[in-house]
């Protein structure tokens, strides 16, 4: 796939996912040991899991039994359904299997580079998200084992882990504000979520705040 030009494209354009999602995967897995977890069974989850709000929040409340984890990850989780009803439109008519491979790794920051690649008239768009992905789930895997590994050794926070996702963010979004609906739906997407933060639970702010910018600028039209 390396002499796909649009495959090349999603490799040069989501490189600094592989370190920015690593950096956050040395703190999963430093913070998964302490939880309980074994080194083994630390990288094994992200190995399965492939989701970085739901592993946190599941060691967050292993400790309040499964019923809340499993709650949590339906919140959390309720945000890829539109997420991949969009990536369906984009890429068409394709093999299951070729679905359920964009599919396992539908995440935001992938998801978002993809938007982007298609609206700005990429040739293929499973080509580009296959690279994005496939930087990411790397950064991510090689983060997890090197956080459980040496996790006594390494302070995440000291190192400014946790602001390298708002940034990260703020990067994919920007290029997409392009017209006065857009910035009218971001805008909301801010007010929802600060709202959701003091309103309810954890594991729901992102999945309201996402619905809730989605539904408005769906009824504002083009």
């Amino acid at each position: 796939m390396l002499d796909d030009p649009s495959f090349r494209r999603g490799l040069a354009e989501s490189a600094m996912l592989f370190f920015t999602t690593g950096a956050f995967g040395v703190l999963y897995g430093v913070l998964a040991v302490e939880a309980g977890f074994s080194p083994l069974l630390a990288v094994f989850s992200s190995l399965v899991i492939v989701s970085g709000a739901a592993q946190f929040t599941m060691i967050g409340l292993l400790a309040a039994g499964p019923a809340p984890v499993i709650l949590s990850a339906v919140g959390l989780g309720l945000r890829h359904v539109p997420m991949s009803a969009s990536m369906a439109e984009m890429i068409g008519r394709r093999s299951l299997g070729t679905r359920l491979r964009l599919a396992w790794v539908l995440v935001d920051e992938t998801f978002g580079l993809t938007v982007r690649a298609h609206r700005e008239g990429v040739t293929d768009v499973v080509a580009y998200k296959t690279a994005a992905d496939l930087l990411l789930y790397l950064g991510w895997m090689v983060g997890t084992t090197v956080g459980a590994v040496f996790g006594s050794r390494i302070d995440p926070e000291a190192l400014g882990v946790g602001d390298f996702f708002p940034l990260l963010f703020l990067g994919l979004a920007a290029p997409m504000v392009g017209t006065k609906r857009e910035l009218g739906v971001a805008a909301i997407a801010v007010v929802a979520t600060l709202t959701a933060v003091v309103t309810i639970p954890v594991a729901w702010q992102l999945t309201a705040a996402a619905a809730l910018a989605a539904a408005i600028g769906a009824a504002i039209g083009e």
